[in-house]
């Protein structure tokens, strides 16, 4: 067995073993930074990844969790209304836990199935009337959230590859707040394949929802971009991201990927488009594609200490360009630290990423780096949409400092981050490629997650804004 294979089996075994009863892993937890770090291992370019577990049956998990405090919870209704960004929530909703919930797995030779089906209030009424995630039976019978599954999935897990088609997380990079592809979408509908071994090829095939509001659609089906195709614009009701990139393994303790996005929108994609060997970026095709590049490493240069970072280029003006595209990218660069004393262990962090004015963003509605949510519910009765970031969780236009403190031992673990967020006025929604001359918010904050056996907790601080949350699990 190569180097390779070796760190790639010990991840998935780690993974496994300690956190994961799925077949699939979509987060890189404490647990497993600590235990590559401890090992002098990168951390892996790209989630998902099969952690090598299998099993049959039906298995139930009950969480109920509450909050309680100040906090005011932002979010619109009505019928395909546009709702407010999720990070104004501090993304609070995608991350509690659901009510009850059913899990379903099963596999057959290399290929397994999984399936969670919760039940759990909805993003309306969660946001309006009740942080919890008790559905108000007693008000409307048809309340809770209607919108699952949020993951379910079929994965092949093959000798020298893995290929994985459904439902699910995917992130890029070792960050913790990753630039190109993050992990704060709910789910994105999708088909992923990869290889393994030192050199590592990815490909993503992203479905992405292609609603759009009355406003949007009139700027699809009329605008002409600049530099577009005579047959523009484009107005088929299909929104894709395609994604590939190469990780190369260099040493055990040293990763580099190098990547490429492209969103695809107002066209169904062709091979021309999202040829999983292309260059997309040289294909040119203005009206129907946004493309960005990408770059990023991880780096254990001696036990217990682990440098990473991460860049994305959406647009560069060149000499003999105009600005009607003005340059555009994101970044991201931190450092890791384990600890350790007696039986606790523990990672320090500290990460700083920036957003330019205009990155993830351009003339089209279409062509925008967003993942679109439209959440039903019938307690407020609406159709909400919710745009995730594909990118940085706090979209365009933002700075954030961010400092981790994570401890954990068996069946303990606490999360603790210290951030200083920057917020210009530029959104996805600003008209490209205006700079907006609102107001810049500064955001000082603080935010604690922990489990004590079967007993979960939660705190945030931000601003003058406090919330607390306290919940149980159990499973059989």
């Amino acid at each position: 067995m190569g180097e390779n294979m070796r760190w790639l089996a010990f991840f998935f075994t780690v993974l496994s073993c300690v956190l994961f009863p799925e077949p699939l892993i979509t987060q890189l937890p404490p647990q497993v930074v600590y235990e590559n770090l401890e090992s002098k291992r990168a951390l892996p370019g790209v989630l998902p990844v099969p952690s090598g577990e299998k099993k049959d049956g039906i298995s139930f998990r009950v969480s109920p969790f509450f909050y309680s405090g100040n906090f005011e919870g932002k979010t619109k209704t009505g019928w395909f209304v546009l709702s407010d960004p999720p990070w104004e929530n501090f993304y609070l909703y995608e991350n509690i836990p659901p009510l009850f919930s059913a899990l379903l797995e099963g596999n057959v030779g290399d290929v397994s199935f999984y399936t969670e089906i919760p039940f759990n209030n909805n993003y309306n009424y969660f946001y309006k009337e009740s942080l919890n995630n008790i559905p108000p039976l007693w008000k409307e019978i048809a309340s809770p959230d209607s919108n699952f599954p949020y993951t379910a999935y079929g994965v092949y897990n093959g000798d020298s590859f893995y290929a994985v088609i459904g439902r699910s997380k995917i992130r890029w990079g070792s960050s913790e707040f990753p630039v190109a592809i993050s992990d704060v979408s709910p789910y994105f509908n999708h088909f992923t394949f990869s290889t393994k071994g030192k050199i590592q090829y990815t490909f993503h095939l992203v479905s992405i929802n292609p609603v759009l509001t009355e406003d949007e659609w009139e700027k699809q089906s009329t605008f002409v971009p600049v530099n577009a195709d005579p047959l523009s614009p484009y107005t088929e009701k299909v929104k894709t991201l395609a994604a590939h990139r190469l990780d190369f393994h260099i040493r055990e303790n040293l990763r580099l990927g190098v990547g490429e996005l492209t969103m695809i929108g107002g066209k169904y994609p062709d091979l021309f488009a999202v040829s999983p060997f292309s260059i997309w970026h040289n294909n040119y095709n203005e009206g129907y594609t946004n493309s960005m590049a990408s770059f990023d490493f991880s780096w254990v240069p001696k036990k217990g200490f682990e440098v990473h970072g991460e860049f994305v280029l959406d647009d560069l003006v060149g000499t003999t360009e105009d600005e009607s595209k003005p340059t555009a990218y994101a970044f991201n660069v931190g450092a890791r630290k384990t600890f350790s004393t007696g039986s606790l262990r523990g990672v320090f962090g500290v990460e700083y990423a920036l957003a330019t004015k205009f990155v993830y963003n351009t003339f089209l509605p279409y062509l925008k780096f967003n993942n679109r949510i439209v959440y039903l519910t019938n307690l407020p009765s609406s159709r909400t949409i919710v745009d995730y970031p594909v990118g940085f969780a706090f979209g365009p236009d933002a700075k954030l400092l961010n400092v981790s403190f994570d401890l954990f031992k068996e069946n303990v673990s606490l999360e603790t981050d210290f951030f200083y967020l920057v917020k210009g006025p530029n959104t996805l929604y600003t008209e490209y490629p205006t700079a907006e001359e609102g107001e810049t918010k500064n955001i000082f904050g603080a935010s604690l997650r922990g489990k004590i056996g079967n007993v979960s907790f939660s705190l945030l601080l931000s601003g003058d804004e406090f919330l607390a949350g306290l919940g149980v699990e159990f499973g059989f």
